[in-house]
């Protein structure tokens, strides 16, 4: 590809707010003009926000960055195969960055000046959910605000990735070369296998719950905490792990496929999933009854929907102001 085709003035100005209409027709004219310019751009202002942006103790090297970027751009036509793919099937976009880094922690990791990495990071949008097909073809689901990030030189032979939230794998089959997840507190070793992985907000809790296959589960210090077998799960709790059998399995895995299924759960665990599929934030009052389990399952229905099933076994009363969202307990009327 020509890099000297890329309408670099016009982009610029684009950045810093200045364009001309002779700008904005050239550059609708270099978009239209092959169907990978649009990704060649994404590419440019993702770095350009996230490099001007940096604070002030790291100053980044610009002329590497670029030289980086258009070496990239280069050889793109060559890995159109190995490029990712995102698809969100809940009707929005997920977010791509690619971050350039360098100096800084990452994933427990520390990258120094000598040793610059390009990063991928998704992000799924709150309430949406986003699949992520790797170079190697493996397959990632993101649930409601996750994120998974990945080093520019992932490859079939080179399988490591980071998360937070909550993930669903599928991992292409390879004997000699596992792919390693990173967590906050658990590490995470497929050779080829589907299983889904989830912390919660405060890092404390992590649940590695597996569908097929088998995985090898270590501590950040790569010792080996279990080995799980399809129907086990893990559940993590401050530096103490028990592996027990995965109840309402299908139920915790419908998510991937935009279906939320309760089977006699109890009324928080309801509540935190809500939160994630609807992307709201939920408030309990304290007069809250926990006695009930619920069994139902959510497609289509509005978060109104799912409360008023819910006021149907719990007495409840709740009112909804964008994002947040406030349920109490709703006294009888004695007769």
């Amino acid at each position: 590809m020509e890099t000297t085709n890329i309408p670099w003035n016009a982009i610029a100005a684009k950045l810093e707010n200045r364009t001309a209409g002779e700008d904005i027709g050239l550059l609708k004219e270099w978009l239209d003009s092959s169907p990978e310019n649009p990704l060649i751009l994404n590419e440019i202002v993702n770095t350009w926000s996230l490099t001007r942006s940096k604070p002030d103790y790291f100053q980044p090297d610009m002329s590497y960055n670029w030289e980086k970027l258009i070496q990239k751009i280069q050889v793109l036509p060559k890995k159109k195969r190995a490029l990712s793919t995102y698809i969100n099937f809940a009707a929005a976009a997920a977010i791509l960055i690619v971050v350039f880094l360098a100096g800084i922690s990452f994933g427990g990791k520390f990258i120094s000046e000598k040793n610059r990495f390009t990063y991928s990071k998704i992000i799924s949008p709150k309430g949406n959910k986003t699949q992520v097909v790797l170079p190697d073809s493996s397959k990632v689901w993101l649930n409601s605000g996750s994120e998974l990030w990945y080093p520019s030189d992932y490859s079939a032979s080179n399988r490591e990735v980071w998360f937070k939230g909550e993930c669903y794998f599928q991992v292409e089959k390879d004997p000699l070369h596992p792919l390693i997840i990173h967590g906050s507190k658990l590490q995470v070793k497929v050779y080829g296998t589907s299983f889904n992985m989830r912390e919660d907000g405060t890092g404390d809790l992590t649940d590695v719950m597996l569908v097929t296959g088998k995985v090898e589960v270590l501590n950040l210090q790569n010792e080996n905490i279990t080995n799980l077998l399809p129907g086990q799960e893990l559940v993590y709790r401050n530096g103490n792990g028990k592996v027990q059998v995965a109840e309402n399995m299908e139920a915790l895995t419908s998510w991937i496929h935009n279906i939320l299924i309760f089977n006699n759960q109890p009324f928080e665990e309801v509540i935190h999933y809500l939160n994630s599929w609807y992307g709201v934030n939920i408030q309990l009052d304290h007069t809250i009854y926990y006695h009930h389990n619920y069994t139902f399952k959510v497609k289509t229905e509005s978060l109104r929907e799912v409360l008023e099933l819910i006021s149907i076994i719990t007495p409840i009363e709740y009112t909804i102001e964008g994002e947040q969202v406030k349920i109490k307990y709703k006294p009888q009327v004695r007769s």
